[in-house]
């Protein structure tokens, strides 16, 4: 096919014509199983289609250059009779070769900046507006499973001997950057990308403090046996207070932080959610499902206003706030889902000013924030923290 070519191709299973099409040095097409490929990189997804119009050698060969540490092509199976009439079997829908490993991970509860308890003594360090990505000692994944796909020079700054947990971070308020740096097969952007680990999950059995002395042995500045200016140790230090853990938190937002963290000293690594590791935000992130647009008005004229969303619940509202002028003139497409801030809820459930962050990294549902109840607009004065 030549660059910028379209053409239409038979479903060989049913009646439906997806369109194939050629960019550059990608490949298209519209059918499912091109389509349901969420962990594969979009320049190495590839379909029986494909495979059919270019040879499988071919595609074979491409897929290899563009994911060098993905799954092999699957060769197209061959059509199965159905014991039930007007059913078939055929692979339409088959995604060829999906690497989605099993991850389980340590995640946090919330802690409350009014009513939380004393933090006096648990470790504390900054939350990173980042991807969480759990490293196995060969790949990179996110919390979910799906296979992250950074440069082979990024792999090799660690040890393979090891799990670890942490997240690629692109920089304070450059959360929708680095989504789309993580996403991008081979992107030169790596450049700009560090792992700041906070765990290493294979030595789950001890305490937090054992763990995180061998972390220093390993990617220490100067002095680990892996240090690099590309792998990072998350800086802990111990809560003094309450106040002190407030006057953090002030200070980390001030500089364009998300907020902080707290692991209880001691613990041990769980792949579970845990009241062991803590998360404090003065404000909340939720994600919700894009089902249109708001026409834009002013300055915003002719362009993307306002994406209509609707949230887990199934509550709608509209948000534009935290929108350029790129994002509004080619904004998320409806059905994807978007990651949102917001500081309270009004009194029907639905966020008061919400700002857009970004696509959400790998989400397939939304999920609402969890607000307590002295955070939602109307509460009544008893609810609120006793000074």
């Amino acid at each position: 096919m030549e660059d910028g070519e379209e053409m239409e191709v038979q479903s060989q299973t049913s009646s439906s014509t997806y369109k194939v099409k050629r960019t550059w040095d990608h490949y298209y097409c519209t059918c499912p199983a091109w389509r349901n490929q969420p962990s594969v990189p979009v320049n190495a997804r590839s379909c029986k289609h494909l495979i059919s119009l270019l040879g499988e050698k071919y595609e074979a060969a491409r897929i290899k250059l563009k994911n060098p540490d993905g799954a092999a092509l699957r060769a197209p199976k061959s059509k199965k009779k159905s014991s039930k009439k007007g059913k078939n079997t055929g692979d339409d829908d088959d995604n060829g070769g999906s690497s989605k490993t099993d991850v389980a991970v340590l995640l946090a509860n919330s802690w409350d900046v009014d009513k939380g308890p004393d933090p006096t003594g648990w470790w504390v360090s900054e939350k990173l507006d980042g991807v969480r990505t759990f490293y196995d000692g060969k790949r990179m994944y996110s919390r979910l499973g799906n296979p992250f796909t950074p440069p082979q020079w990024f792999l090799d700054k660690l040890p393979k001997d090891v799990t670890l947990d942490g997240e690629l971070f692109g920089g304070r308020g450059e959360f929708q950057n680095t989504v789309s740096i993580v996403k991008t097969m081979n992107s030169p952007h790596w450049k700009g990308i560090t792992f700041y680990i906070f765990d290493i999950p294979s030595l789950s059995t001890q305490p937090f403090e054992a763990r995180l002395e061998h972390l220093k042995k390993l990617f220490a500045p100067g002095t680990g046996s892996y240090a690099s200016d590309k792998v990072i140790v998350v800086e802990q230090e111990k809560a003094k207070s309450r106040k002190h853990v407030l006057d953090k938190l002030k200070e980390i937002e001030s500089l364009g932080g998300e907020g902080l963290m707290l692991r209880k000293p001691g613990s041990l690594y769980e792949g579970k959610r845990s009241s062991t590791l803590l998360k404090i935000k003065s404000f909340y992130d939720a994600e919700a499902v894009v089902t249109g647009y708001k026409p834009g008005k002013g300055r915003n004229s002719g362009v993307t206003g306002a994406l209509k969303c609707k949230m887990a619940s199934g509550k709608t509202f509209d948000v534009g706030s935290g929108l350029n002028d790129k994002q509004r003139q080619s904004p998320p497409k409806i059905g994807s889902i978007i990651v949102y801030r917001f500081q309270e809820l009004t009194k029907d459930g639905v966020p008061r000013f919400p700002t857009y962050l970004g696509e959400a990294a790998d989400k397939t549902e939304p999920k609402d924030a969890v607000v307590p109840d002295h955070r939602k607009a109307g509460a009544k004065k008893s609810d609120a923290p006793s000074e």
